[in-house]
């Protein structure tokens, strides 16, 4: 009894309260420095000890709509003509022969993928060999997410898609639909890569794909039913080979690899290649001549809730301000996004980074940034992606980064140009988690070719002090 009432008058005390007030302040010092948010719901939010409580006490939004990919496209109208290029015969019919079918860029014969380039060739051409190619990957659920990247990049656009068995029927049939409704589709090449079991079936368009007739998305899609022949049959997903494909076939001097949900900020070609000429006199001039440069964009993600993507860096940065954005996977992957120089680009605001795209940091992927999988324009020149990865195993970027590392790569961070995951900020939460006994087994077989690769990358290349594996 003695003890409680102890305890009772402990958190009477004025020294108690002080010791609260004290700590109270010095948090909402911190969230001034990073310029939050201050209201009294965003503070109970961000609180590091109230961890769980950000899964339960959100804002409410009331009936925002949320973004949609491809949503724009209702209110388009047929074309009479298509504005693409397919080869090997396609829609009349599919003609696959063994002269068409090529091995993986890394691997090769030793592979368990086969490639074919170009099904659909892109015809759009505009000072083709200076640009810069949008390298991505995708399966048929994933395809609606092309249209927002083709309406704002300036270049071409390379595209691998994932389509074991019948997904390659689906991806032609909704293909062939977008391409009489959208004119900048005309940019895209796009190439299938299958496991070497499951083979490309051509299959007669399902009538569900064309539900509701004429540009918009078809109900399957939208309501995300869509089943899939790799989700059917529960298959790997062979990100890096993707990736692979989709560089090696960019006819550009650049090529920038990413994720097709990641959309880019706007003119984000244009604004780049008034700043490389200027950034490489200066360097040209100087005492050090950086032989190896990529140009890192930055990534954030933004709420769900909010339908128009931010296109310029005051846009973002209002989001940012009101706890609405972050940068790219901070909730799950702390290292992953967080670049070097983030806080001085976060309070770096000018009507020029509106405007324009300035070199902001020039950096190494070393200690303590050796855990950082950065999203960069760069050239055919740079290492190919390991193609054992798989995307269910993680780290797949990361033996790549490493070996970037180790050749010297200069990171330039660029000020003015980013990219904005579709909408919806992941984080995680203590069922989310996938600990099955399948996600274990791929998580395993990553690490196991990771440590593989990285003793024989490092009996290549040597080892340098800041580029650390693990």
């Amino acid at each position: 009894m003695k003890c409680w009432v102890l305890a009772i008058r402990s958190f009477r005390s004025r020294c108690f309260l002080y010791i609260v007030t004290v700590l109270f302040i010095i948090y909402l010092f911190k969230v001034f420095q990073s310029k939050k948010s201050l209201n009294f719901k965003s503070i109970f939010y961000n609180f590091p000890f109230l961890d769980g409580s950000r899964f339960f006490f959100r804002h409410s939004h009331g009936n925002k709509s949320k973004f949609i990919p491809g949503k724009f496209l209702r209110t388009l109208t047929p074309s009479n003509e298509s504005y693409c290029s397919f080869r090997l015969g396609f829609p009349d019919f599919f003609d696959l022969s063994d002269s068409e079918i090529d091995l993986s860029p890394e691997l090769g014969e030793q592979g368990s993928y086969r490639v074919i380039y170009n099904v659909l060739q892109g015809t759009w051409i505009k000072n083709q060999t200076n640009n810069i190619t949008y390298c991505s990957h995708l399966t048929p659920d994933f395809l609606y997410y092309l249209v927002e990247i083709v309406i704002r990049w300036e270049g071409p656009i390379s595209i691998a898609a994932f389509v074991p068995s019948y997904d390659a029927s689906i991806t032609l049939c909704l293909l062939q639909r977008l391409c009489f409704c959208v004119p900048e589709m005309s940019k895209v090449s796009l190439h299938f890569v299958f496991p070497l079991e499951y083979p490309p079936d051509h299959l007669a368009c399902d009538s569900v794909l064309s539900i509701p007739p004429g540009c918009a998305i078809p109900n399957i899609i939208l309501n995300k039913r869509l089943i899939t022949f790799r989700n059917k049959e529960e298959l790997t997903y062979p990100v890096n080979v993707a990736r692979n494909v989709a560089r090696i076939s960019a006819n550009t001097k650049f090529v920038l690899v990413s994720d097709i949900e990641l959309i880019p900020s706007k003119n984000l070609v244009s604004r780049f290649h008034k700043m490389v000429p200027k950034l490489h006199l200066k360097i040209n001039s100087g005492k050090t001549f950086m032989r190896r440069l990529v140009y890192v964009l930055p990534v954030f993600e933004i709420e769900d809730y909010i339908s128009n993507i931010p296109e310029k860096k005051s846009e973002l940065l209002d989001l940012y301000s009101q706890n609405k954005a972050i940068y790219f996977h901070r909730w799950i992957c702390l290292h992953c996004q967080r670049f070097p120089g983030l806080q001085r680009w976060i309070h770096q605001t000018s009507y020029a980074t509106d405007n324009s795209i300035q070199p902001m940091l020039v950096v190494r992927r070393e200690f303590p940034y050796h855990r950082w999988e950065p999203i960069y324009i760069g050239t055919n020149q740079e290492p190919l992606y390991s193609e054992l990865l798989s995307w269910e195993g993680k780290q797949d970027k990361m033996i790549q980064m490493h070996e970037m590392c180790l050749l010297g790569y200069h990171f330039v961070i660029l000020d003015g140009a980013f990219l904005v995951h579709a909408p919806g900020i992941k984080r995680r939460s203590g069922t989310s988690r996938d600990t099955s006994d399948v996600q274990t087994a791929y998580h395993y077989n990553n690490m196991r070719h990771y440590d593989e690769i990285m003793r024989r990358v490092t009996q290549q290349l040597g080892s340098k002090q800041g580029c650390k594996t693990h």
